[in-house]
């Protein structure tokens, strides 16, 4: 994982062009964001997402790249997925695969080994049963996406993991985790009374 303090001194100095761009832009009409985002400094929101010393601001550059500049960010959502922070891997997760947002194909080979990575590596398991159905949505074009999550199935050291990715190879829905962990804590009282 790298450290967001690399290099934070550029990502500081990006955020001085960056940043007054996204407070007018978050706090423009639809409208005016229509005709701000031709004007976008780019390549300093690009750096701030990964090298500001702040991962709120990494985060809200992530979220504006998304959904203003998400064909040419795919590198920098994939370099994010390796953030310190867990809510800014979150916000990477979700850019790095988005297609809602894009008006051309993704590319599934470029993005599928850095899902995969998180899947195998990430320390959160939250975030590694997010990115199974991620994953699922692109096994079709990618097969690796399916060894991953049948990896996942068999050898993820969390149960929730475990679950979710045997979930997505029989066909079933990958439920938020939450979900699965109210599952379980409602299985663990049954199976208590019953011992009782």
């Amino acid at each position: 994982m790298t450290s967001a303090g690399n290099g934070s001194d550029r990502g500081a100095e990006a955020w001085r062009s960056a940043g007054p761009f996204l407070k007018e832009f978050f706090a423009a009409t639809p409208r005016q964001k229509s005709r701000l985002a031709k004007k976008v400094p780019l390549a300093a929101v690009q750096t701030s997402a990964l090298r500001h010393p702040d991962p709120f601001v990494r985060r809200q550059c992530l979220f504006f790249l998304d959904h203003h500049a998400n064909e040419a960010s795919t590198a920098v959502f994939a370099e994010a997925l390796h953030d310190p922070v867990d809510f800014v891997r979150n916000a990477a997760l979700h850019s790095v695969a988005c297609e809602s947002c894009r008006s051309t194909e993704l590319c599934v080979t470029d993005v599928v080994p850095g899902i995969v990575a998180v899947l195998e590596a990430d320390p959160s398991p939250e975030l590694r049963t997010k990115a199974i159905p991620t994953l699922l949505r692109l096994a079709g074009r990618d097969h690796r996406a399916w060894e991953a999550i049948g990896r996942a199935a068999e050898r993820d050291p969390d149960g929730i993991v475990r679950q979710a990715a045997a979930d997505a190879l029989g066909g079933y829905f990958v439920a938020p985790r939450k979900r699965y962990e109210r599952r379980q804590r409602r299985h663990d009282r049954g199976a208590a009374r019953v011992a009782d």
